[in-house]
């Protein structure tokens, strides 16, 4: 019974795998789009990100009988189910899991709207939200509360009398895994961490915030380990994915801390920085670290992890290779025949380090805790007013962002890493901005080995529940 399940809700895509826990080997893998968003933030006046669940739920069921049917020799040999995916947002349902809401993912901006209509003297809904939970929470939650996460979501839905009566809220992959197991909700610290409103001291959700945004308690989720099972794989279930009925599923956690599982070996010596559509650094510490710019999660393992969650990642690279092709179109009439990325990434080669002066801030969308911060240039000049001058130095802004996170680390906790492990297509496919990452930080970075980290973690964490 060595082969674990792993599966992985993100926001690009929803990949499955099998793990051979024995051999420490992934034996099957597959991947598909995860195409179900139906509104945009930037085609919708509110800034909202809404996604269709129960077709996120389909995906995932496809892509586990993917799994099934590459593994049909062995799926006596299948000993669970481990769940991870994208944090911060929310889908509602009532008793039967059935979705009354849509699932309002992280990206979501609507907290970012004008609270003019509020009581007292705020600029944005999230200002207002602070104001109800007090200047000390973060200390308690682990992170700022911030747009795009559950407790700001719910609350702004029941200041705008939008939020459903008798539902439960819930992370994208606990609802896929209470549907598969045919249980009630139940969320890992791991992801409830994420909402903003929970005490990562407490392991339970905050009372006295959740009552300050006029919440109930009574539409949270339990709260579960992530090494615990949720209950087993249903028969309905079973049927339909082609995998045996019964094998445990465990609560699910949250993709950073999954990734981090799935990547670091060494956790008292190695720094990941995992770059996809956004971009993360993230240390283990045995204890929680107050600093105002940095996370602290609960790892799924025990302990913390310490993370500077930007917005800075993949999504900074993309907005420039937007530019680039929507001048083109300006000016020729024609979109460029293939992606730019190749290019770019050959005209920022032959800048030098440093990009003769030429300095970006890559924040497009802000960061979490200054949601106002915008991108610039700055030092344009004569020698360095190019296409590859501008790429470079947003390429090298984005590896100071991860420095300054690293130096957040080092402060807090006094410990220093040796080397950097890195993780997601942003960094595993850009070999320039590898180099200014080790130029910036001044380490030795390495490729994580397997390319679906965070599904990985999953299944190692599931494999942890079943004493493997």
């Amino acid at each position: 019974m060595s082969v674990v399940l792993g599966l992985d809700i993100g926001t690009t895509t929803i990949t499955a795998l099998a793990l051979d826990a024995n051999l420490g080997r992934t034996i099957a893998c597959h991947s598909v789009a995860n195409n179900t968003q139906t509104i945009q933030p930037a085609n919708d006046p509110q800034g909202r990100s809404e996604w269709d669940a129960p077709l996120i739920l389909q995906r995932a069921g496809d892509c586990l009988r993917e799994i099934a049917q590459e593994l049909e020799s062995r799926a006596a040999e299948i000993s669970g189910l481990g769940i991870t995916g994208q944090q911060h947002g929310v889908v509602l349902v009532d008793q039967n899991l059935q979705c009354v809401t849509p699932y309002i993912n992280w990206q979501d901006r609507r907290g970012e709207l004008s609270a003019r209509d509020l009581n007292g003297n705020h600029d944005t809904f999230i200002d207002f939200a602070h104001s109800l939970i007090g200047t000390n929470a973060q200390q308690r939650h682990g992170c700022k509360l911030a747009t795009g996460y559950m407790g700001c979501t719910l609350a702004w839905l029941h200041h705008y009398e939008s939020l459903p009566n008798d539902c439960t809220a819930a992370f994208i992959m606990d609802y896929i895994a209470a549907t598969f197991a045919t249980s009630k909700i139940v969320s890992s610290p791991s992801s409830a961490a994420s909402s903003g409103i929970f005490d990562i001291h407490q392991q339970g959700w905050d009372l006295n915030s959740i009552n300050a945004l006029g919440l109930s308690s009574d539409i949270f989720p339990a709260i579960g380990k992530a090494t615990e099972v949720l209950g087993n794989l249903s028969e309905e279930w079973a049927t339909t994915m082609h995998l045996p009925a019964e094998i445990p599923i465990f609560v699910a956690s949250g993709d950073n801390q999954a990734s981090f599982m799935g990547t670091v070996t060494d956790p008292e010596t190695q720094l990941l920085i995992n770059v996809g559509t956004g971009g993360q650094v993230a240390m283990y510490s045995e204890t929680a670290v107050d600093h105002p710019d940095l996370e602290v999660r609960p790892f799924p393992m025990g302990g913390y992890l310490l993370v500077s969650a930007g917005l800075c990642g993949g999504r900074s690279f993309a907005e420039l290779e937007r530019f680039f092709a929507t001048t083109l179109h300006d000016f020729t009439g024609s979109a460029p025949k293939d992606n730019l990325f190749n290019q770019m990434c050959d005209l920022a080669g032959e800048i030098p380090a440093g990009s003769d002066g030429l300095r970006c801030s890559p924040l497009f969308t802000g960061t979490r805790s200054r949601p106002e911060t915008r991108a610039f240039w700055e030092h344009v000049g004569l020698d360095n007013f190019t296409a590859g001058h501008l790429i470079r130095a947003l390429l090298e802004g984005m590896a100071r962002v991860f420095g300054e996170g690293y130096t957040m680390m080092k402060e807090g906790t006094g410990r220093e890493m040796t080397n950097i492990v890195c993780a997601g297509n942003g960094l595993r496919e850009n070999a320039l901005l590898r180099e200014c990452v080790e130029l910036e930080l001044q380490l030795p970075l390495h490729v994580a080995a397997a390319r679906e980290e965070a599904c990985i973690g999953a299944a190692m964490i599931a494999a942890a529940g079943l004493g493997i």
